[in-house]
């Protein structure tokens, strides 16, 4: 009879253990499907009990099994798939939302199951452009297409014709990671794995991808990870537990969490944060299929703040270890900073050249000539002769009102009338010198058609200027046309090399050679006049590299680009004499580019 009992309990044992839950053998984080079921796995230490509810089990708790080492709780739940909504219980009383979640409803909502393998690419091929080739367009999804704010991915697709027709090559994202509500910059993310919900969720960042990379696009994301939120922020005191009042798990409980944006910098110490964040960006590498990366202010990832700007070796050991495997494993993937990429041997390929920007600013925008220092132009133009730098008058942050109150270029050098000719003149010449300096240029969205209006979320692009100011435009795409070499005519502007070869700070010129291999077919010079003084009268002499004929390629005076030009200079000029000088007549505020090769349609 004992053994008849002792076999009936052992059997219902056995029953018990088949019928209650077991951690799941499959890997990933977040809720991944597989066929018939999905898995839920969430890192939550400090929790007493985890349990995942969704739409599959009619929101009814089904408790998660905690792995050996205590961290990590998981579950495989048959039913559950791909667009079911769910969240995570922690301790019975603890609601959040899944930090890997690829889809979300909205920023306070609820995680959605998505299956990142169901996306149909096509024959989706990825444009895998030279670093001398590099020419980015940085755009807001939410305002990028013109229609009242947030716009979408989708509505973005209906204008990359005009990005690809300019001659651009690379189009930079702002930030499309959820964030609160339906209109932000991007940069308070929320949600870092699931994709905006107002721009169309991730399928449409898919097809976003898929459409640019038909153009002949590369696609570039910018990624925040300096701080989180703060609003609308689940990962804060993610599993109940957190020190100081501060945010628990995901970030640093003591003074390394204070940030400009909020007490939320992530504690790049923690091996299970770092691969957090290594994740989301493997998952835009490879579920998204981007190009690159411009990771947002560095200097916050790797310091604690101006007051406080000593090093955080963590924050540098993480971006080490991030840039070193995509090096490695993804070398076509191009990876950016904002700022200090090249301390610490962090494995960035390039960086936003901030002191470029405002030099180049001043020389534009400052009121009076006399303020216009030609060394400093020559040192702007000189300084970083490689293509480490990305190269821009405008961007999102230096255009933007929230921002201290700025505004486009025009509109801070003429802000009672942006429109005219002094604004144009101006603005365009800084265009010019960025699409003739050594390193990557970028433009802002706008630029090209001479937006005026301060950048911010609520502000569609206008369109109509793409007629109002179709000179400007034509003039950004010969500029580019001239930095790639398209007509074969300037291979210097794709190389590195640059000589300052004319100083004039009294009349406010400064002139320089490009080269790539050098010589007489590749040489390209620049002449640039940043006065008001026209040079008409056939008595301005600057010094070219060899002796000959060289002819003008662009004239930023041109009236092709707008009828109130001046139209002043020569389509060729002759260098002669010991060392090679020739005349040169220029516009006020213009900048010319000239090479020993022919231009289309003309004759030597």
């Amino acid at each position: 009879m004992n053994s008849i009992r002792a076999g009936i309990l052992a059997t219902f044992s056995l029953l018990l253990a088949a019928l209650a839950p077991a951690q799941s053998s499959r890997s990933g984080m977040g809720s991944v499907p597989y066929e018939g079921g999905a898995t839920f796995r969430v890192w939550a230490p400090f929790a007493n009990s985890a349990a995942v509810a969704g739409e599959f089990n009619s929101w009814n708790a089904t408790p998660m099994v905690r792995d050996a080492a205590g961290g990590t709780w998981s579950i495989d739940i048959p039913g559950a798939r791909h667009g079911q909504r769910y969240k995570y219980l922690f301790n019975g009383n603890i609601w959040k939302r899944d930090p890997s979640a690829r889809q979300v409803t909205h920023s306070s909502g609820d995680s959605v199951v998505y299956d990142p393998k169901a996306f149909d690419w096509g024959g989706d091929s990825a444009p895998s452009p030279e670093r001398n080739d590099l020419v980015i367009y940085q755009l807001h999804i939410g305002t990028f297409a013109g229609k009242d704010p947030p716009a979408t991915f989708d509505d973005a697709i209906a204008r990359l014709d005009h990005i690809r027709g300019l001659g651009f090559t690379v189009v930079q994202l702002m930030p499309v990671n959820e964030f609160p509500g339906g209109r932000s910059w991007g940069y308070n993310p929320s949600d870092l794995f699931a994709i905006e919900t107002d721009y169309g969720g991730p399928d449409a960042l898919k097809r976003f991808v898929r459409a640019a990379h038909e153009r002949g696009l590369a696609v570039f994301v910018d990624v925040v990870h300096n701080h989180y939120g703060p609003t609308d922020l689940d990962l804060w005191q993610f599993d109940g537990w957190s020190e100081n009042w501060l945010g628990g798990i995901y970030f640093y409980n003591d003074g390394r969490a204070h940030t400009p944006w909020g007490s939320t910098r992530p504690d790049y110490g923690r091996p299970e944060v770092r691969a957090f964040i290594r994740d989301q960006i493997f998952m835009f590498a490879d579920e998204y299929r981007v190009d690159g990366f411009r990771w947002d202010s560095v200097f916050h990832i790797i310091s604690f703040s101006e007051q406080d700007p000593s090093l955080n070796p963590e924050g540098v050991q993480m971006l080490r270890d991030i840039n070193r495997e995509l090096s490695e494993t993804r070398p076509r993937l191009f990876r950016i900073a904002e700022d200090h990429a090249f301390q610490h041997d962090m494995g960035f390929d390039a960086q936003w050249d901030i002191g470029f920007r405002w030099a180049l600013f001043h020389l534009v925008a400052d009121a009076w000539d006399s303020d216009r220092n030609m060394r400093v132009a020559a040192g702007t133009v000189s300084d970083w002769p490689e293509f480490r730098r990305v190269a821009f008058t405008e961007a999102h942050d230096y255009v933007a009102r929230m921002n201290y109150g700025r505004s486009r270029v025009p509109a801070q050098v003429h802000p009672e009338d942006p429109g005219s000719l002094w604004a144009r003149k101006r603005a365009l010449l800084g265009a010019a010198v960025v699409m003739t300096t050594p390193g990557i240029p970028m433009v802002f969205q706008g630029q090209e058609m001479n937006e005026t209006r301060a950048f911010h979320d609520d502000v569609p692009m206008n369109w109509e200027l793409t007629n109002t100011f179709s000179g400007i435009v034509r003039a950004y795409a010969d500029l580019i046309h001239l930095r790639r070499n398209l007509g074969g005519a300037t291979p210097g502007l794709k190389g590195t090399g640059v000589f300052i070869r004319h100083i004039d700070n009294d009349n406010k010129v400064v002139a320089y050679t490009r080269w790539d291999r050098g010589g007489e077919g590749d040489d390209v010079v620049v002449v640039a006049n940043f006065s008001h003084m026209d040079f008409g009268k056939k008595d301005y002499a600057v010094q070219f590299p060899s002796a000959g004929t060289w002819y003008r390629h662009f004239n930023s005076d041109s009236k092709t680009y707008s009828g109130d030009f001046g139209d002043l200079g020569a389509d060729r000029v002759e260098a002669a004499g010991d060392p090679p000088t020739a005349i040169v007549d220029m516009g006020k505020y213009s900048l010319q580019i000239f090479s020993k090769q022919v231009p289309a349609g003309q004759t030597r």
